[in-house]
C-alpha cells in the first residue's frame, strides 16, 4: 500500500518519467498525476473565486448583510441540481462526460460575471441580482460536476488508499491555493485606496486568472481513465420510489443525512460572515486576510496528511468526533478577538485550517464507506442536496438575524457586543447540539476517539523539517517501495 510520501513521490516521478514497464501500474500513475494536477488547478479557480475574493467583490458591489447571506448561500442552494444528474448518471454511466462538461460551463461562468460587472445596465439592484443569478449558475454546473466526480474517483481509486490518495491531494491542493491566495491578496491591497477604478481592476484580474486556471485544468481532468463503473442499478432505471424504499430499509445513512444537515446549517449560519468581520469590523486589510488564509492553508496542508494517516487506522467517524470540539468552539474564540490584535487570529488559522482539514477529510471518506455501491450516484446526490439545503439557509438566515439586529445596543456583562459577534454565539450552540446527533451514526470498523488520541500522540514526522523533508526528498520512499513491492501490482 502506499504510505502519504509514497503518494507524493508517485506524483512528482510520474511528472518525469513517463516510461513504466507494467501497463496497470503506468495507467494508475498517469491517473493519479493527473487528477493532483486537476485539483491544483481547480483549487486555484476555487480559492480565486470564493472567500475574501468574493466577499471583497460581494462588499465592492454594495451588497448588504442579507445579499452577502444569499451570496454565500448559492453553491448549497444549487445541490438540487445533482439528485436528477445522478439518475441520468445511473441510467447511462458518463460520468466522465458529465464532470467535464460541467466543470467547462462552471469555470468560463465567471468571465461573464466579469462581464456584467462593467457594463452600465438597469438599476444598480437588478445588475446585483443578474450577477447573482450568473453565479448561482455557476455553482450549479459545478455542483453537477462534483457528484459525478466524486462517484468516479470512488471507482478509480482502491479503498485501502483512498484515504492517503485524497489526503496527499487536498495538500497539494492547499498549497497552491495558498500561493494564489497569498499573490492575489497582495495584489488587492496594493490596489485598493489608489486611483478610481484600481480595486475594479484588481477583482477583474482575479477572476480572469481564475477562470483561466480552471479552463486550462480541464486539460488534466480530460486525462484521467474513467473505470467501468461498479455501482448497479436495477433494470429500468432508477425511481424515486425505489430511492424512497432504500432510505426507509437504512436507518445509519439517515441518521448521517440528519447529522450533516443540521451541523451544516449550523457552521454556515456564521461562516460567511467571518470574512465580512475581518474586513468591514476589524478592519483588516486584504493581504492580512490573504496571509490568514495562507496560515490556514498551510496548516490543512500538514492536517490532511496527517488526518490521512490517521483514519486509515481509526476510520473516519472517530477523527470527526475529536476534530469537531475545535470547530465547535472557534466562533467564541473569535469574539475576543480585537482589531489590534494580530496573534491571535495567526493561532486561530493554525487550529481552524488543521483540525478543518479532518473533518472534511474524513466526511466524505465516511460518506463513501457508509454508502452502497448500489445507485451510489444516488445516495451521494441526495445526500448533498439535503446537507446543502441546511447550509443554504444557514447563511440566509444569519443575514435576515444580522439585519434584524443592526440598530441594536448588545451588551454581555462588560463587554459591547457587535450584532456579527451574536451570530457567532448562536453558531457555537448550534454546532454543540447536533454535533450529537453523529454520535448516533455507525461505521464499519469504527475506533474511539480514545484511539485517535493515542495515535495522534504516536506519530511520528508531522514536523516542519520532516515535513520539508517529504516534498524535497519524495523519490526515496518511491524507490524503497519499488524495490519492496517489484513485480506486484498491488497499491
Amino acid at each position: 500500500m502506499l504510505s502519504p510520501l509514497q503518494c507524493l513521490g508517485l506524483f512528482l516521478f510520474c511528472a518525469g518519467n513517463e516510461t513504466h514497464k507494467e501497463p496497470m501500474e503506468d495507467q494508475r500513475r498517469r491517473d493519479i498525476r493527473s487528477s493532483f494536477y486537476d485539483g491544483m488547478f481547480a483549487h486555484v479557480f476555487a480559492i480565486l473565486t470564493g472567500g475574501v475574493f468574493l466577499t471583497g467583490f460581494a462588499l465592492h458591489l454594495g451588497m448588504n448583510d442579507f445579499m452577502i447571506g444569499l451570496l454565500a448561500s448559492l453553491p448549497f442552494l444549487v445541490t438540487v441540481f445533482q439528485l436528477p444528474a445522478s439518475i441520468h448518471i445511473s441510467r447511462r454511466g458518463a460520468r466522465k462526460t458529465t464532470a467535464f462538461h460541467a466543470a467547462l460551463a462552471a469555470r468560463a461562468a465567471w468571465i461573464f460575471v466579469l462581464v456584467a460587472a462593467v457594463v452600465p445596465f438597469g438599476s444598480p439592484s437588478m445588475k446585483l441580482f443578474f450577477i447573482l443569478g450568473i453565479i448561482f449558475l455557476s455553482y450549479a454546473a459545478a455542483s453537477v460536476s462534483y457528484v459525478a466526480w466524486l462517484s468516479w474517483m470512488s471507482d478509480l481509486i482502491p479503498e485501502e488508499i483512498r484515504g492517503r490518495f485524497f489526503g496527499t491531494r487536498n495538500m497539494l491542493c492547499g498549497a497552491s491555493g495558498t500561493v494564489a491566495m497569498l499573490i492575489f491578496g497582495k495584489l488587492l491591497d496594493r490596489l485598493n485606496g489608489e486611483s478610481f477604478g484600481s480595486l475594479p481592476l484588481g477583482f477583474g484580474l482575479t477572476f480572469l486568472v481564475a477562470a483561466g486556471f480552471g479552463i486550462l485544468g480541464l486539460r488534466f481532468l480530460n486525462g484521467i481513465s474513467e473505470p467501468v463503473q461498479q455501482t448497479t442499478t436495477c433494470e429500468g432505471g432508477v425511481s424515486l420510489r425505489m430511492l424512497s424504499r432504500h432510505l426507509v430499509e437504512d436507518r445509519n445513512f439517515r441518521k448521517f443525512l440528519v447529522y450533516s444537515l443540521t451541523w451544516n446549517f449550523s457552521v454556515y449560519f456564521a461562516g460567511p460572515f467571518f470574512t465580512v468581520y475581518f474586513l468591514r469590523d476589524l478592519g483588516y486589510s486584504y493581504s492580512f486576510v490573504a496571509a490568514l488564509g495562507v496560515i490556514s492553508g498551510f496548516s490543512d496542508i500538514l492536517g490532511m496528511q496527517a488526518w490521512g494517516r490517521i483514519s486509515d487506522k481509526v476510520k473516519n467517524k472517530a477523527v470527526i468526533q475529536f476534530a469537531s470540539w475545535v470547530a465547535i468552539f472557534l466562533p467564541l474564540a473569535w469574539v475576543t478577538v480585537r482589531p489590534q490584535c494580530i496573534v491571535f487570529p495567526v493561532i486561530l488559522h493554525v487550529l481552524g485550517g488543521g483540525f478543518w482539514a479532518g473533518i472534511n477529510l474524513c466526511t466524505n471518506n465516511l460518506l463513501l464507506r457508509i454508502t452502497p455501491r448500489q445507485n451510489r450516484p444516488i445516495f451521494l446526490s441526495l445526500f448533498h442536496m439535503v446537507t446543502g439545503l441546511g447550509a443554504a439557509g444557514g447563511p440566509v438566515l444569519g443575514g435576515l438575524v444580522l439585519t434584524g439586529i443592526a440598530q441594536m445596543e448588545l451588551h454581555l456583562l462588560s463587554w459591547n457586543l457587535l450584532s456579527i459577534q451574536v451570530l457567532f454565539f448562536i453558531s457555537t450552540l448550534f454546532r454543540l447540539l447536533s454535533f450529537q446527533i453523529l454520535k448516533t451514526v455507525h461505521e464499519p470498523e469504527e475506533a474511539t476517539v480514545g484511539k485517535v488520541i493515542r495515535i495522534f500522540r504516536s506519530l511520528r514526522g508531522l514536523n516542519l523539517a520532516s515535513g520539508f523533508n517529504m516534498v524535497l526528498h519524495p523519490f526515496v520512499e518511491v524507490e524503497k517501495s519499488g524495490k519492496e513491492g517489484r513485480g506486484s501490482t498491488r497499491d
